[in-house]
């Protein structure tokens, strides 16, 4: 069932009314699944190779779907992001197509740009939007997460597909799940990588879904 969203008038901030109401949209409905496939909890060979290569600090750029729900409400986006081991660029658009914010990481600073032209700096971009828009947006694993596999830093435990991939993760008090893998070329490479990612994090859901690698 599609809701509409109320007025955003309890934020926490006025950046976080600027952005948010940038992304306001419509909550996304839950929709029935097929039976899930047979999973293990042990790497293969194959799969320690794979998380290998992703862990590899690879480059790419996607387009994606974004979805949030947190504290009741919902909220629909399209984003851009390039990413590199030394920098992050993230635009965030509004479903009419709205520039609502920019995140611009680096080695040293996080800045995020809003709509209106304001910057806010951090030391990262979790602390920053949850300063902002009162949730943490994880780019550090998302970076790692949304090619199918867990980051470096941190221990995690994961189910396997039978081609290796995962489809589970908990990693850093996430829990991410996957969806429609699919043979995509990265650097050069052919890689089997979800177009359907979803994290959650106590009342915090977040769903991305690529439209172009």
């Amino acid at each position: 069932m599609l809701v509409t969203l109320p007025t955003l008038a309890r934020w926490k901030s006025r950046t976080g009314h600027r952005v948010m109401a940038g992304l306001l949209g419509v909550a996304l409905a839950g929709c029935s699944t097929l039976p899930a496939p047979p999973t293990q909890t042990t790497a293969s060979t194959a799969t320690q190779q794979r998380i290998q290569r992703l862990q590899a600090r690879q480059p790419f750029a996607l387009e994606a779907k974004l979805a949030v729900q947190y504290a009741g409400k919902g909220y629909t986006a399209r984003l851009e992001w390039q990413h590199d081991a030394q920098e992050d660029t993230m635009r965030i658009f509004s479903p009419l197509g709205q520039q609502v914010a920019l995140i611009h990481r680096t080695p040293q600073t996080v800045t995020l740009t809003d709509q209106s032209g304001k910057q806010h700096t951090a030391a990262d971009v979790a602390s920053l939007t949850e300063r902002l828009l009162g949730w943490r947006l994880p780019l550090s694993g998302l970076s790692q997460w949304i090619l199918g596999a867990p980051h470096r830093d941190s221990p995690f435990q994961a189910n396997y597909l039978e081609n290796g991939a995962p489809a589970s993760l908990t990693q850093d008090q996430w829990q991410i799940t996957y969806d429609d893998y699919q043979q995509t070329a990265l650097n050069g490479a052919l890689e089997q990588l979800p177009y359907t990612t979803r994290l959650q994090q106590q009342d915090v859901r977040l769903k991305l879904v690529i439209q172009h690698w």
